[in-house]
């Protein structure tokens, strides 16, 4: 028998059940037809936390693992449970991305990392393009001129015409390209190699771009936590946009310096902001973030979805085949690049 491990809620998940676990009947239905061969084990994270050891798993389905707990997750510890298990060989994650995940385990290669890109490409992507409008079209002060009773016009600023510049072109920038599109948008955008991505008006190097933040109207960080990504955005990217730049970021907060940020807008280099992601989280009631006008801030979960179980289990059971069936996986990490 192959024994499977589901532990750790997904973030977001909008159905978990009262004693920690999430699966629904038709997940746990879909899982256990890949195989008969396999059996489903479901172990909430307030049963492993109480666990000293966790044996005889081959496969792990899990949530978690990162240095910034969420509730109802494996913390980092318990999921190093899981891992050091000698009859561990594959995890698959429930999110996309892993830095937080790599143990010796994976590094030497005994056990196999892999990821779930493009569960949350939807939901995220219209979540930037809802950004967007909310800028352009001033929502948030026409909401309080509703609450405050005053009738008046204000400038707004169209999408069509603007131009986007997205920071990374993997699955979810691609995404946000074609939905830009719809808007009839100018769309640039970097990649480790440039070529040409559909939608994407012109693609160029990461190294090219303090070069082409001059001329986004919409600069939108989409780019993965890696050695080569931290830090990306400084002091001199930011005063390198223009000052109505609108800047959105969906990537990660180690991407963009946030003290950069804060001081970008106190000073009006740029327009505004729209903050998924943060270098801690959850965010400090004492950061200066909170208290700017120019901010709207989301507490990671621009991916909320009612169809996130869905989606991460089907893409599960299509790995979970190509195990069965020895064949390559999908999504595999390389715990040394950071993709």
């Amino acid at each position: 028998m192959i024994r499977v491990a589901v532990s750790g809620i997904p973030r977001g998940y909008q159905f978990p059940h009262a004693n920690g676990n999430w699966l629904l009947d038709k997940h746990r239905k879909q899982i256990l037809a890949v195989s008969s061969e396999l059996e489903l084990v479901e172990l909430p994270e307030m049963v492993v936390h109480g666990m000293t050891s966790i044996e005889d798993f081959e496969i792990l389905l899990a949530e978690g693992g990162n240095m910034t707990h969420y509730a109802g997750e494996l913390d980092r510890e318990d999921y190093k449970k899981f891992v050091k298990n000698k009859s561990l060989k594959w995890v698959q994650l429930c999110s996309t991305g892993f830095s937080d995940n790599i143990t010796p385990e994976i590094l030497d290669g005994r056990v196999i990392l892999t990821n779930s890109p493009g569960i949350h490409t939807v939901p995220i992507s219209e979540s930037v393009i809802a950004a967007m409008l909310n800028h352009a079209k001033k929502l948030g002060q026409r909401s309080i001129d509703q609450h405050h009773r005053v009738w008046r016009q204000l400038y707004c600023s169209d999408l069509e015409g603007a131009t986007v510049l997205l920071i990374g072109l993997g699955n979810l920038g691609k995404r946000i390209a074609r939905l830009c599109k719809a808007f009839d948008m100018h769309v640039i955008g970097t990649k480790r190699r440039p070529g040409l991505v559909e939608n994407v008006d012109h693609v160029f190097p990461s190294s090219e771009l303090k070069k082409h933040l001059p001329e986004a109207d919409y600069v939108v960080v989409v780019a993965p936590h890696t050695p080569k990504t931290e830090g990306l955005l400084g002091e001199e990217e930011f005063r390198a946009m223009k000052e109505t730049c609108y800047f959105i970021n969906v990537g990660r907060g180690m991407v963009a310096d946030e003290t950069a940020i804060i001081k970008a807008l106190r000073e009006g280099w740029i327009a505004g902001t729209y903050l998924d992601c943060f270098a801690v989280e959850p965010l400090p009631v004492d950061n200066p973030l909170w208290g700017l006008g120019n901010v709207f801030l989301v507490p990671h979960d621009s991916h909320s979805s009612p169809r996130i179980g869905d989606r991460l289990v089907a893409q599960f059971c299509e790995n979970l085949r190509r195990y069965v069936a020895g064949e390559p996986l999908l999504n595999v990490c390389d715990p040394r690049r950071g993709y």
